[in-house]
């Protein structure tokens, strides 16, 4: 995979390079091409030169930071404590990301999510956007998150947090903003393997209660997720009307990021 990726990003930054005329490559004088000095050539070619090295060593610790990094590094016996391998959902800085697609029961959606753990406190933001099966125009859902949180346990297995913030609701015909609280837990299953469960409420002045459970596997950096998700909405406008149906009611599959 790095020597993959390194030949295709050295292929495209010769391309770059030396698109154009190039000096002749046999015996005796090199006549530069016309109006093109050959001090231009030269400057390329030593361009070229300085920035392959770069390209590949970018390359190459991008993969590895994928591939070595992440939450879930086992510890071997002889690695010192304070590197933080091994402790899991104790790291003293955690960063999570991730992105998903959800299949509802009447439409489907988008999910993206941002967060931070700083020892026990922590901070997170997420944005989802729903439409129903019918796609009518204007019939779009925003859910939008901005959120606090307190590790209730910290430790290598498991991490409880209780989160409050402020959720919006943004639908064509009216727009809300409330405040929210709940929980969530994130707890090892079996090495890279995680359950992750939520629940969210915003009491007014619309109702939101947003519940997801699902899995998540570890691999390196990167995280897979999958599961199931919830969501009711009730006194948010008359196009939020297929959320009160149980429209927002499906699974969710996709990929994040989390160092």
């Amino acid at each position: 995979m790095v020597s993959g990726s390194s030949s295709i990003l050295r292929v495209m930054l010769w391309v770059l390079l030396f698109a154009g005329p190039s000096v002749q490559a046999f015996p005796g004088p090199a006549t530069p091409p016309k109006g093109r000095p050959s001090s231009t050539l030269h400057d390329n070619s030593a361009i070229g030169e300085l920035l392959k090295p770069v390209a590949e060593a970018l390359v190459q610790g991008l993969v590895y930071a994928l591939r070595d990094g992440g939450t879930h590094r086992e510890r071997l016996d002889m690695a010192p404590l304070d590197q933080g391998l091994g402790l899991r959902h104790a790291q003293p800085l955690t960063i999570r990301t991730g992105a998903q697609a959800l299949l509802l029961r009447d439409g489907s959606a988008v999910d993206f999510f941002l967060g931070m753990d700083l020892g026990r406190l922590g901070v997170a933001a997420r944005w989802m956007r729903s439409s129903p099966r019918s796609r009518q125009l204007g019939s779009a859902l925003v859910l939008t998150e901005l959120r606090i949180s307190w590790a209730l346990l910290a430790s290598e297995f498991a991490r409880l947090r209780l989160e409050a913030g402020a959720g919006a609701l943004l639908a064509p015909d009216k727009d809300r903003l409330g405040p929210m609280a709940g929980l969530s837990f994130e707890g090892c299953v079996w090495g890279p393997l995680d359950v992750e469960l939520r629940a969210m409420v915003t009491p007014l002045p619309y109702r939101q209660v947003d519940g997801t459970a699902g899995l998540a596997a570890h691999v390196g950096a990167l995280v897979v997720r999958g599961g199931a998700r919830g969501i009711y909405l009730d006194h948010a406008g008359a196009l939020a009307a297929h959320a009160r149906d149980g429209g927002l009611l499906g699974l969710y599959l996709g990929m994040g990021v989390d160092f």
